[in-house]
């Protein structure tokens, strides 16, 4: 479908803003060979040579010339440089899922960016896949209502957009309900977190007991899980339900978010108390 071959976060049509630029520098650049061009012709020939020496007087220019390369260069530059990283974020699930944790990225304490394909792969897991397609399908619309007119989605809104909310919240909900028997899934988080981002194929059921000595070999340790779920859970800790939303939360789930994560958030304390 044409629809699934679409990237999600590319400019559209094609008037994209860095043909539009640069289209335009090339323009200056050729006006500029043709009016020196038509100063040399006789009888509207030009000879070859004479060309070439004109396009390389014009590569070499100074002046006006030179500060309008010098603009536009600059503009390119930031266009292409903007395309590029959207290009890197065409996932918005995964942006959505990543963004409570931004600040602990690349820190000692935190998580190693190339760990985050590792962690994605864990949450898909966790959650299903049934469930993760539904919700990519929903962040993707979302993500395009948040799309301004020069194709870029704007990130800050969608952050702050009540759906985005929401469809964090069934993600760590959904989360949640994988870890019933909590040992077994941390184990099980440790070895996908720890693992070659090409080697992940550990199934989201397939438990691997560990032992003590053996956890604490591990590059990203129970500690560093203890504040990964500490930062991705920030906006459902406890005391950040007034009543309208604990009836709200209730509703959507059958439970009380003290009921549903309240033993959740007691283990990940546990495993903060490990990181000392």
């Amino acid at each position: 479908m044409a629809e699934e071959a679409e990237t999600e976060d590319e400019p559209k049509g094609p008037e994209a803003p860095e043909g539009q630029h640069c289209r335009h520098v090339s323009g200056v650049a050729v006006r500029a060979l043709l009016d020196l061009v038509r100063e040399i012709a006789i009888d509207g020939q030009v000879a070859v040579a004479d060309v070439e020496r004109i396009a390389q007087a014009i590569l070499g220019a100074g002046g006006p010339l030179a500060t309008v390369y010098y603009q536009q260069t600059r503009t390119c530059e930031d266009v292409f440089n903007r395309i590029a990283i959207e290009r890197q974020r065409r996932d918005p699930l995964g942006r959505m899922v990543v963004h409570p944790i931004a600040a602990l990225l690349d820190t000692p304490s935190g998580i190693e960016r190339k760990r985050l394909p590792q962690f994605l792969s864990a949450v898909r897991m966790m959650i299903g896949e049934e469930a993760h397609e539904q919700l990519r399908q929903r962040a993707k619309a979302l993500a395009t209502a948040h799309r301004g007119d020069d194709g870029m989605v704007a990130w800050d809104a969608l952050h702050e957009d009540p759906e985005a909310g929401l469809i964090l919240e069934q993600v760590l909900v959904l989360v949640t309900k994988s870890f019933t028997r909590f040992d077994a899934r941390r184990d099980w988080f440790l070895v996908v977190l720890n693992a070659n981002p090409s080697a992940v194929s550990t199934g989201s059921t397939s438990f691997v007991a560990l032992k003590a000595e053996e956890r604490a070999k591990f590059a990203f340790t129970e500690g560093h899980m203890g504040r990964l779920f500490d930062a991705l859970y920030a906006s459902l800790k406890l005391d950040t339900f007034a009543s309208d939303r604990i009836r709200a939360f209730t509703r959507r789930w059958n439970l009380a978010p003290d009921k549903l994560l309240g033993p959740f958030f007691v283990e990940i304390a546990r495993l903060l108390q490990k990181s000392g």
